[in-house]
């Protein structure tokens, strides 16, 4: 009976051993990792720090001979604010995707009224059997990934992957002024370029979030600014 008991306290205690182990644990990982606000705002400064100056493009045609380019300059513009965007989206979703208006409209008339006078209602006011259809499959989208997570560390790893992109991306601007500058400039520029599109369509995160950011319909209820 006694060896029993002390048995029993043994396995208590070391139940709650670790337990007290895989608390610190935890504890420590999230302490050292920062947020995912943390990480992205020093990248959003840099740009901002450029954009303020009108991109790279401002920089192009400021300059006669890259003027001509001016159009390279801006789809790295782009790309860099795509970089950004993704990157607050895959924060801002890592713990599930938020109905967005459009489906918690529909959501809320199929509730009421059921889809098909939802459906009859739409096509009353002058939606097509394609938007219609459209908007059905997108909400079955959105409810099937309301709460789909994101792994913390893949996110980091894809901040941690458009680092040295955005660094090159506002370091490009600081040989504008030496000898030859023009022609060294748009070459970086180009490999840039290329570089970006394949971080873009390579990274996991990365193109998930593309895909279901493409999953959302343009829309407008009264059609008052087009809308699909």
């Amino acid at each position: 009976m006694f060896l029993n008991n002390q048995k029993s306290i043994r396995k208590i205690i070391i139940f709650i051993f670790l337990q007290t182990v895989l608390l610190t644990w935890f504890t420590s990982i999230s302490l050292a990792s920062p947020a995912c606000d943390e990480l992205i705002i020093p990248l959003a400064k840099k740009n901002d720090s450029l954009a303020l100056k009108g991109g790279l493009w401002g920089y192009f045609e400021k300059d006669l001979s890259l003027r001509k380019h001016s159009t390279q300059a801006i789809q790295l513009d782009s790309r860099i604010n795509k970089i950004l965007f993704v990157l607050n989206y895959l924060c801002e979703t890592k713990n599930g995707i938020p109905l967005n208006d459009l489906a918690m409209y529909i959501s809320h008339h199929i509730t009421a009224n059921g889809e098909a006078k939802f459906k009859a209602k739409l096509f009353n006011q002058g939606k097509t059997s394609q938007q219609i259809k459209n908007w059905l499959k997108f909400f079955s989208y959105a409810k099937n990934n309301e709460f789909r997570t994101l792994e913390i560390a893949g996110i980091q790893n894809t901040i941690k992957g458009s680092i040295p992109l955005i660094s090159n991306y506002v370091l490009l601007t600081k040989n504008v002024t030496r000898p030859k500058s023009p022609v060294v400039l748009l070459k970086k520029t180009i490999s840039l370029l290329l570089q970006i599109d394949s971080f873009l369509s390579s990274d996991p995160y990365i193109t998930q979030a593309l895909d279901e950011i493409s999953h959302v319909p343009y829309w407008d209820i009264n059609e008052s600014v087009g809308g699909s």
